[in-house]
């Protein structure tokens, strides 16, 4: 998994976020692991269900690149209670 730049433009755009701080603090990353998972990095699947447990399913589907994977592939891995996984 990785990144999905277009997504992440989107949800910036939309959400107003004035930087790279704010977008990081947001998905709960350092700037540093952001900007490497911006030059193509994978993402671990402990970071974005961090990710989806802060910002919800909807946010991970639009900013992540699932690859071969998909959200159901994901959300198998991990125990769903209400919307948090676990």
């Amino acid at each position: 998994m990785k990144l999905n730049l277009q997504g992440c433009r989107a949800y910036i755009a939309r959400r107003q976020i004035p930087d790279y701080n704010h977008f990081a603090a947001e998905l709960g990353v350092e700037v540093e692991v952001l900007k490497l998972f911006e030059n193509g990095a994978r993402i671990g699947y402990d970071a974005v269900r961090d990710i989806y447990n802060n910002l919800g399913e909807e946010v991970v589907r639009e900013i992540i690149d699932f690859e071969e994977e998909t959200m159901n592939g994901f959300k198998s891995k991990y125990v769903l209670v209400g919307k948090t996984l676990y």
